[in-house]
């Protein structure tokens, strides 16, 4: 912008010296009249350049313009030394620069003035803009405490449906029920649970409600804020965590005081974290954890799920176990895989055996004795996304898939 401004100014400079040399010098019969034209052109384009132009291309013109008045000077005088002696010689040169001078100036001025004044105008509406967002973040929490005072009268009865909802001694149940309870109570938009498991270090996606979770599967280890939910068995905030892709809300699911889950609140139609929903998630997490035991306990007393040395399940729990995942795929959108194959020469123990290191802990494996097949059941598993599995389980088996 400074570079097309000079180049404009020296042609303009140029163009206004060129015709006043021209009209009042070249054609003109009278040439003395150049040197003393009152008001002089070249005055009157030193002061209108330096008011568009400023100070430094106000000098400029005025250089130019003195050296045409020169040129013309010693044209017709031929000595130099004249200029100096009479004041109307040399007037117009100091009229020049002193009006392209104090004019230039009065422009740069009245330029920084104008600069400064739109520079606070914008951070004017920059802060009446946070000012805004926080009014109407203020105006949102004032609309959820508002709403939390009317349904105060409602909350002995929302605390009885929780513990409703949980009394259940079916695990998968419970933590289905969690999800729904967190979804409804919390206005929970996105939820997760993932399973941890102690011995790889891994938490892996579980349940997953509302938006597709960002990760299946995360190495605890690298996460301060998971860390301290799994080893310190602690609930936290977003704003607790000084981490990039940590929940708004995070809690472990505890079994005889080992972190065995982990619950996520990822969403909220409250983005703004309040004290209320916080403590809220709490209590819920307290209740799950109380339910999660005594199904655990009653699971632990009654028959095992699973065929005696192994972690095959029983073919009449797995169909059950197959009920809970179609109860999520429909409540929330939870895809899962399952796999068949047919078995005719490999025992139930060789199956056990071989399938260590192929699927993860939250997979299930079942075999149904009457048909002689095998089932896998992969949760939170896109049909797509079973290769791997399929890869592993030819390398370990001469099964035909179907």
């Amino acid at each position: 912008m400074k570079f097309k401004n000079t180049i404009l100014c020296v042609i303009e400079t140029f163009i206004v010296n060129i015709i006043v040399y021209y009209i009042f010098y070249k054609v003109n019969p009278n040439q003395d009249v150049y040197l003393y034209l009152n008001p002089h052109p070249l005055f009157i384009l030193c002061i209108i350049i330096g008011l568009i132009y400023g100070n430094k291309l106000g000098l400029l013109t005025a250089t130019i313009c003195s050296g045409f008045y020169l040129t013309v000077f010693l044209n017709i005088n031929k000595d130099i030394s004249l200029l100096f002696i009479y004041f109307r010689n040399y007037k117009y040169l100091l009229l020049f620069f002193f009006s392209a001078t104090i004019l230039g100036t009065f422009k740069d001025n009245h330029k920084a003035y104008t600069q400064k004044m739109i520079n606070e105008k914008l951070i004017m509406n920059k802060n009446y803009k946070n000012l805004e967002k926080s009014y109407n973040l203020s105006q949102k929490a004032l609309e959820e405490l508002k709403k939390q005072i009317i349904n105060s009268e409602e909350s002995i009865l929302y605390l009885y449906e929780i513990a409703s909802r949980l009394e259940t001694f079916n695990l998968e149940e419970i933590f289905t029920e969690t999800i729904g309870i967190l979804s409804k109570f919390l206005k929970a938009k996105s939820v997760s649970i993932y399973a941890y498991d102690e011995k790889s270090g891994y938490m892996r996606l579980k349940i997953n409600f509302g938006e597709e979770a960002r990760n299946r599967s995360m190495l605890v280890k690298n996460s301060i804020g998971f860390s301290s939910v799994i080893m310190d068995q602690r609930v936290l905030k977003w704003i607790d965590i000084k981490e990039k892709e940590f929940p708004l809300m995070s809690a472990p699911l505890i079994k005889e005081k080992q972190t065995i889950a982990v619950v996520n609140v990822d969403s909220m139609d409250f983005d703004n974290l309040s004290e209320y929903a916080y403590q809220l998630f709490k209590l819920i997490i307290e209740w799950v954890n109380k339910a999660l035991n005594q199904a655990i306990l009653v699971d632990e007393l009654s028959d095992s799920k699973y065929i005696e040395g192994t972690r095959i399940m029983k073919y009449k729990d797995f169909t059950e176990r197959i009920k809970s995942e179609e109860r999520r795929k429909i409540e929330f959108g939870m895809e899962y895989s399952m796999l068949k194959y047919g078995v005719d020469n490999i025992n139930v123990q060789e199956i056990n055996k071989n399938i260590a290191g192929i699927l993860r802990t939250v997979d299930i494996i079942s075999y149904n004795e009457e048909t002689k097949e095998v089932y896998i059941l992969l949760p939170a598993t896109p049909q797509n996304a079973t290769y791997l599995v399929e890869e592993r389980m030819k390398n370990k088996f001469n099964l035909g898939k179907f």
